[in-house]
């Protein structure tokens, strides 16, 4: 689990793909003596396990799943990247709770600068309308970030969100890189999933498979 509090960027050395997904390997990290094989690591908000790890970098294995529902398969050497090693239970949630599991791709419609701040504006899939409110937490790119506004067009069949940006967030992550048209990893807010999930399938108990707690007996 993570924070959406990027520690800071990498750069893609390679992508090795194959009839199995691809192999990705980062560059340009100063925690890659730390990592151990096993650990998991936010790649742009795709939570990877590390295969292999040196001082200056990691590789991880890119499944196809993975693939089918993320932009990685389309990383290009010297690209930038958002990393974030797992939270520890310890640890102050600066952002909010992040599995890395990307719900969707979002597209980047329209960036203006007003004084020192940026305004992002975002696609979200109209179907997923409904894990979005304004005031609401989404992680983009891996980042945490605040829902502004959110423009539904019933007409065009499209939900637009409008994000803010310090620039702080521009200097430790890749928004910054980001150009009108370019692709980005969404992951909607967990609280709202499993809410909107409950409504979906009438659970009001968590007695109801078995009608009864624990073990079953009466």
């Amino acid at each position: 689990m993570f924070t959406g509090i990027v520690e800071e960027t990498g750069i893609v050395r390679s992508v090795e793909k194959s009839e199995d997904g691809c192999v990705l390997s980062v560059e340009g990290v100063s925690f890659g003596q730390e990592l151990v094989p096993g650990e998991s690591v936010s790649v742009n908000g795709a939570c990877m396990t590390v295969t292999e790890a040196w001082e200056s970098g990691f590789r991880v294995d890119v499944s196809l799943e993975t693939l089918s529902v993320t932009r990685m398969g389309s990383f290009v050497r010297a690209e930038r990247v958002n990393l974030e090693r797992a939270m520890r239970l310890n640890d102050r949630l600066g952002g909010h709770l992040v599995l890395g599991h990307v719900d969707s791709l979002g597209v980047l419609v329209a960036r203006e600068r007003e004084g020192e701040t940026e305004f992002l504006q975002v696609t979200v899939p109209y179907g997923h309308r409904a894990f979005v409110i304004p005031k609401g937490s989404i992680a983009v790119d891996g980042i945490s970030l605040t829902v502004n506004r959110i423009k539904d067009d019933k007409v065009g069949g499209e939900c637009r969100i409008e994000l803010a940006i310090i620039p702080h967030t521009l200097d430790v992550t890749n928004l910054g890189d980001r150009k009108v048209g370019d692709a980005v990893h969404l992951e909607y807010d967990i609280v709202g999933k499993y809410i909107l999930r409950a409504r979906e399938t009438g659970s009001g108990s968590m007695d109801e498979p078995g009608k009864g707690g624990g073990h079953g007996l009466r």
